[in-house]
């Protein structure tokens, strides 16, 4: 597909990567001043898929349908630029969004602070809440598919093709809420059987963050044997406040009613934690804010509670290039040596 020219437009120059259904790439526009970048993902169901190609042509679409829907109303959803077929082949078009995947920081032995935590809660509960309000459920958050933007350093929330819109659901409206799909691990049981509500995206962003707290993927975390509940907390490399501890606990419980029903319910809740309040003030994240919030982290790490191990913690202020006035989100995070 590299060298394609999709829609006598969109130059396909570079794979992105590929999974599930469908493969992305990376194409400039040929009609826009300076040709900037954008996204193609091409509907590709791969060979061990267990989803019918009717199935992913009708999650294909939706995730078309949100986009087009909710890009424009919401800078942190991507926006649809085209929908097309042509040779037997189906895409979208989506506009590029330059920033770096939350993803790879675990594998970086980067950890999320504690003030980055309550950060990346403040800045992406809104956006859950405004697609819940349309009716969206998301289906597979987990952080890579967070990647955070160079220009502002907003967390954009990517890669639609799982999520469900009640607004449009097909005929066999049971058929499709049944469908079990989503990452293990980040998904909560109900969705793993075929149910799913709106605190099943609540349930996986909590388990976004304590992926990024602890470094462990869901998978590899403790369980506690009397309650059955997660035992993340022997994992961190940083003592939370406990009105945090206890939010990030509720929101990723095994049984659906016993977790946050409604976003508004989790912002609530995050009102009475030390520090939210400069999050919630915040209109536009700068990069001296955040410097005065990295040297704060870095003289807290100093006394820092340890696990048994001894683990020592060292700030880190590297990373990747600041653009424009937007920062990185490095300063929220710690880096763990071996």
């Amino acid at each position: 597909m590299i060298g394609q020219l999709l829609a006598e437009r969109y130059l396909v120059v570079k794979q992105l990567g590929s999974g599930g259904f469908s493969e992305t790439y990376l194409a400039r526009d040929k009609y826009r001043p300076q040709h900037p970048l954008c996204v193609v993902k091409c509907l590709k169901p791969s060979a061990k898929s267990t989803i019918s190609l009717e199935t992913a042509q009708r999650l294909f679409d939706t995730e078309a349908r949100i986009l087009d829907a909710l890009g424009q109303q919401h800078d942190q959803i991507p926006t649809l630029l085209a929908y097309c077929q042509e040779d037997d082949q189906t895409y979208q078009v989506q506009d590029f969004v330059d920033g770096e995947s939350l993803g790879g920081w675990t594998t970086r032995k980067r950890r999320l602070t504690a003030q980055g935590a309550i950060a990346l809660l403040f800045n992406l509960l809104p956006i859950l809440d405004f697609i819940h309000s349309h009716q969206v459920i998301h289906r597979d958050i987990k952080p890579s598919n967070l990647i955070q933007r160079r220009s502002d350093g907003k967390i954009v929330l990517i890669d639609f093709g799982a999520a469900f819109w009640k607004t449009i659901a097909p005929p066999d409206h049971d058929a499709e809420t049944a469908l079990a799909i989503g990452t293990p691990g980040f998904m909560p049981d109900e969705q793993q059987v075929g149910q799913v509500d709106f605190s099943s995206d609540l349930y996986a962003l909590g388990m976004s963050v304590i992926n990024l707290l602890t470094g462990l993927t869901p998978l590899k975390l403790e369980y506690d044997s009397i309650t059955g509940t997660l035992d993340w907390q022997v994992d961190l490399y940083e003592a939370l406040d406990p009105k945090l501890t206890a939010i990030l606990e509720r929101m990723v419980q095994p049984i659906a009613r016993d977790r946050f029903a409604r976003v508004a319910d989790v912002l609530a809740a995050l009102e009475a934690v030390p520090g939210f309040g400069k999050h919630k003030a915040q209109r536009r994240w700068s990069m001296s804010a955040w410097q005065r919030s990295f040297s704060r982290v870095e003289a807290q790490a100093k006394r820092a509670w340890k696990p048994a191990a001894a683990v020592a913690l060292v700030a880190f202020a590297g990373g990747w290039l600041f653009v424009d006035r937007g920062q990185s989100i490095n300063a929220l995070f710690t880096h763990v040596s071996a």
